[in-house]
C-alpha cells in the first residue's frame, strides 16, 4: 500500500504516513465491470513534466504541558522588564523583571519548549529591557555621582578650602 499524498510505501496497519502526516484512505477492492474497448488513438501523445510535491510541514506541536504553560509569564515579564527599564530612577526594576523573564526561558527550554510565538516575543523583550536597563542605570548613575561631585566641590569651594571657588 502506497501513500496517496507522497507516494511512500506504507507498512501495514498505520493510519498517517510517516513521512508527509496525510492520514491513510483504505479503499475497498475495486469490482471489476465489464468495460467497453475504445479504439487505439494513432497519435502519441505530448510527454509530461512528473508532477512533484513538496511535502506538508507538520506544525510543532508542544508536548510538555509545564513548557506550554510559561510562555504567557514569559510574555508578561518581557514586558514588564522593558517598560521599567526605560522609567527613570526605578530602571533597576526593568532589569529585574528582565532577569526573572530569562530566567524563565531557561526553564522553558529545560522543560523541552521551543521558542516560539509568546515565548519567543517575551524572550526578545527581556532581552532589550536587560540592555535598556543596564545602559540607563550606568548613565544615571553616573550624573548622580556627578551632580554628588559638584555638591561637594560647591560646598567646599564656597567654605574657602578649595581656591579659585
Amino acid at each position: 500500500m502506497f501513500c496517496q499524498n507522497c507516494g511512500t510505501q506504507l507498512p501495514e496497519g498505520v493510519k498517517f504516513c510517516p513521512e508527509c502526516g496525510a492520514p491513510v484512505v483504505i479503499s475497498e477492492p475495486l469490482r471489476e465491470e465489464p468495460t467497453v474497448e475504445e479504439p487505439a488513438i494513432a497519435a502519441d501523445p505530448a510527454p509530461q513534466q512528473p508532477i512533484t510535491e513538496t511535502p506538508v510541514q507538520q506544525p510543532i506541536v508542544q508536548s510538555n504541558p509545564e513548557a506550554s504553560a510559561l510562555s504567557t509569564p514569559i510574555l508578561i515579564f518581557g514586558i514588564l522588564g522593558l517598560s521599567f527599564a526605560c522609567i527613570p530612577y526605578i530602571n533597576f526594576l526593568g532589569i529585574i523583571f528582565s532577569a526573572i523573564a530569562k530566567s524563565k526561558v531557561k526553564k522553558f527550554l529545560g522543560l523541552g519548549g521551543v521558542l516560539s510565538g509568546k515565548a519567543k516575543v517575551g524572550n526578545i523583550l527581556a532581552t532589550i529591557g536587560l540592555i535598556v536597563g543596564i545602559v540607563l542605570t550606568v548613565i544615571f548613575a553616573i550624573i548622580i555621582t556627578i551632580m554628588i561631585l559638584g555638591i561637594i566641590l560647591g560646598t567646599l569651594g564656597e567654605k574657602g578650602y578649595i581656591r579659585g571657588w
